[in-house]
């Protein structure tokens, strides 16, 4: 931004800073912490409201507030999900000092992977834009998809929409929502930026006619897989709706989504994150399968139903099944007794110290575990040290 002879940056927290490098200098900086208007919360039947200049972390509290004043099943389990996905977003400081307008200002003009981008994307988020004396309030896809914010322009606040509004719920619809969000990163807590994210939302009911489960409102978000923004994968949404499940219907979306995240030239491991979303997909509605039905090409589905038929509208986390595995290791005899698994002498004695010195100090002094090493000796204490000795034949 030009401002006379002046180069004047707009910032809240300027982390992006530590990932996009300044190739210009300004001359000022204009922190927009201190104007209120932008740093408002804002919560009414339409849905919640939040100022560009407030912090993720503050989001995170907010749309969990929300999550506990909900009405409605539904909609409590849909901002829990989007407190607990935010939370996995960069480390504490970051959240605490990076506002979440700048989280998705970085998102449209440098492309930047941001798993709040697509979250907010998915559950049909508006956001209102300042220009000159103007505003306008746009879609998250339709913000996305436009041209960069040039100096006239400046992004106000974003508005979760209320869900059941969002999605035509009435409180007679007989109707269960699933709702589900997903990252994969070479650390899945902290700062790892992800291979993919995604989330994945439909609502199913019972069909009348047979004993299966009818489709409809599909909203699938994909982000950071090596495109310039986050994108609703709407012929998948498309195909879904008003199809009966099947594992046919699953096999055929599947197909469909893996010729739709295709990321672009140059960016590293692509099949593995076209896997990424084919595999949160079907993890999504594979729960809700009988077991031993046929795939075409003759191939058999091999899992289990995870769970009975009177649960699987449930809401709560579906469990897993446990696994098992065996490995056997030959041992090298060539430089025997060298490499052979030998118990540290004084482990024994550590431990056994350890619940010692937390049965005599209190409980209260105590923040980790105690060793013998790290208790000075008294006064003429006797040291004693143990060996072995093996006599020659």
């Amino acid at each position: 931004m030009e401002m006379g002879v002046d180069r004047v940056k707009v910032v809240v927290g300027n982390t992006g800073l530590g990932y996009y490098k300044e190739v210009e200098s300004y001359d000022k900086y204009i922190d927009l912490r201190y104007i209120p208007e932008l740093s408002m919360i804002r919560r009414d039947d339409s849905g919640i409201n939040i100022g560009v200049a407030i912090t993720i972390s503050k989001a995170i509290e907010a749309v969990k507030e929300c999550n506990q004043h909900g009405f409605h099943i539904e909609e409590n389990m849909v901002y829990k999900k989007i407190a607990d996905h935010m939370e996995k977003v960069a480390s504490g400081f970051i959240q605490n000092s990076a506002s979440l307008g700048g989280n998705l200002v970085m998102a449209q003009r440098n492309h930047f992977p941001s798993d709040i981008a697509t979250v907010l994307l998915a559950v049909g988020s508006l956001v209102n834009i300042m220009n000159g004396l103007r505003s306008k309030e746009l879609t998250m896809e339709e913000f996305l998809r436009r041209p960069e914010l040039d100096s006239k322009s400046i992004l106000l606040s974003v508005k979760i929409q209320d869900w059941n509004r969002l999605m035509g719920i009435s409180s007679g619809t007989r109707m269960n929502l699933l709702f589900e969000t997903n990252r994969a990163a070479p650390q899945p807590l902290g700062n790892a930026l992800p291979y993919l994210n995604a989330v994945l939302m439909a609502e199913v009911s019972h069909c009348t006619t047979s004993n299966g489960i009818i489709l409809s409102n599909c909203r699938f978000a994909f982000g950071a897989y090596g495109t310039k923004h986050p994108l609703r994968a709407t012929k998948v949404e498309e195909f879904f709706t008003g199809k009966v499940l099947s594992v046919g219907v699953l096999y055929e979306a599947v197909k469909l989504l893996g010729a739709i995240v295709v990321p672009d030239d140059g960016t590293s491991n692509p099949a593995y994150r076209s896997s990424l979303a084919v595999g949160f997909l079907f993890e999504f509605f594979s729960h809700l399968f009988e077991a031993n039905v046929e795939l075409p090409d003759g191939y058999m589905n091999g899992y289990s139903p995870l769970l009975s038929p009177a649960k699987q509208l449930d809401h709560g986390k579906i469990p897993t099944l446990l696994s098992s595995s065996m490995q056997e290791v030959e041992l090298n005899r060539q430089y025997h007794p060298v490499g052979d698994p030998i118990a540290k002498s004084r482990a024994t004695i550590q431990a056994s110290c350890s619940l010692y010195v937390i049965s005599y100090y209190d409980a209260h002094e105590l923040s980790e575990a105690v060793y013998v090493d790290d208790i000075p000796s008294p006064t003429n204490c006797l040291h004693e040290a143990s060996f072995t000795v093996h006599a020659s034949q």
